[in-house]
């Protein structure tokens, strides 16, 4: 199965990936608007966002869900 990422289209024609969750107050949105799809895709990669396996995390949402696990397994603990 083949599963095709989301991009935004602006009115010139270009292309970002949106960040998957938008989780975290400071969250992106959107990644860098490029020329192609495969650009933006290669833009959100060399940022490091995160691949999901249905889309991309921004670093700062991907901080916060790892936040969001740290605090639950601390309450676990206690």
């Amino acid at each position: 199965m083949s599963y095709e990422l989301p991009y935004t289209e602006n009115a010139e024609g270009k292309f970002a990936v949106p960040c998957q969750i938008k989780l975290a107050q400071d969250c992106v949105q959107l990644g860098e608007f490029c020329e192609s799809k495969a650009d933006a895709r290669h833009w959100v990669e060399e940022e490091c966002w995160i691949f999901s396996g249905e889309g991309y995390l921004c670093e700062r949402c991907h901080e916060q869900v790892m936040r969001n696990i740290a605090k639950l397994s601390t309450k676990k603990m206690n």
